[in-house]
């Protein structure tokens, strides 16, 4: 009985020893330190330095766990916060910045590099720069003839919508019916003005995007169409995408999902929002009727949210 005892108090002493050492049998990924020059482009030459990053990368060359940048020489902290990838940056989660004086530049948690509503951004002298979101429209309520496959003209469109600069999100309302159809009309300004004015303050521009497509969508329908459409449609900001879908060739060819940011078939009406990248001035919208002998009638608007800085 002695010896069972002894056993037993082998294994409990031991088993905290065997969980620690468990823990730390996993080895972290070796720290790398990178420099950058003045447009953050990686240097390797001492006198173009001007940034430097410290973190560490998996087997994968994602970062793993927090990332700081410095100022350089100075190694003033310039960032600090996790990275879904690099080059472009893509931050994620709780993130700040840093002047080289050592006020703060921003604040705020993002989301596949979105600022969400908590970000705050100050100017180097520390006064807080606003940010203001408003709806601008990009598309007013347009209509365009979408001919049958076996009538002449084209069973197809390629509606281009110009961004106005600022643009992080877009709106959009899209209906296609066949044509005899009971009409359809609908008022986004006014419905975007009322969703803008429900929405908290602090909202940010991903709970904006949200409220405007719901708001849209939720709009007092008017007399449904008898029959489905049959048709397909998708939503992209690279015009390349757009060349098999209109040439001769290949025409309705849809591009794979991951180049759009929306593909659809037989969906005949709808409201959606998805938020664009900084920079991005254009989007197009392909629309196919896919009836045998009956033209179809498209009905679309676009609208888009508009980040200014004071």
């Amino acid at each position: 009985m002695a010896k069972l005892y002894f056993i037993q108090f082998l294994l409990l002493i031991s088993g905290p020893a065997l969980a620690q050492k468990s823990k730390t049998t996993v080895p972290l990924p070796p720290t790398d330190t990178v420099y950058f020059d003045h447009d953050w482009e990686r240097t390797d030459i001492p006198q173009d330095r001007v940034y430097a990053r410290i973190a560490r990368h998996g087997s994968d060359g994602l970062t793993v766990g927090t990332v700081r940048d410095y100022f350089y020489p100075s190694w003033k902290k310039q960032f600090e916060g996790k990275l879904l990838g690099e080059a472009p940056d893509v931050a994620s989660g709780l993130c700040a910045a840093w002047y080289e004086n050592g006020k703060p530049h921003f604040t705020g948690t993002y989301i596949k590099g979105a600022p969400q509503g908590d970000y705050r951004e100050w100017r180097e002298d520390g006064r807080e720069i606003k940010i203001k979101l408003k709806w601008q429209e990009a598309l007013a309520l347009s209509t365009a003839k979408l001919h049958s496959y076996y009538n002449s003209g084209s069973s197809r469109v390629m509606v281009p919508v110009p961004l106005p600069p600022g643009t992080v999100g877009v709106v959009y309302k899209i209906d296609i019916r066949d044509e005899g159809q009971p009409p359809i009309t609908w008022s986004t300004a006014i419905t975007l003005a009322a969703a803008y004015a429900a929405a908290p303050v602090t909202g940010g521009a991903s709970l904006l995007l949200t409220a405007g497509a719901k708001a849209l969508a939720s709009e007092a329908q008017q007399t449904p169409p008898e029959v489905s459409t049959k048709c397909r449609f998708f939503v992209t900001d690279d015009t390349q995408q757009t060349v098999p879908f209109m040439a001769p060739a290949t025409k309705g060819q849809m591009p794979a999902a991951e180049h759009c940011f929306r593909t659809a078939v037989n969906v005949t009406q709808e409201s959606r929002s998805f938020a664009v990248a900084p920079g991005t001035n254009q989007i197009y919208i392909c629309v196919q009727n896919d009836n045998s002998r009956t033209a179809a009638k498209l009905s679309i608007s676009v609208n888009a949210l508009v980040k200014s800085r004071e």
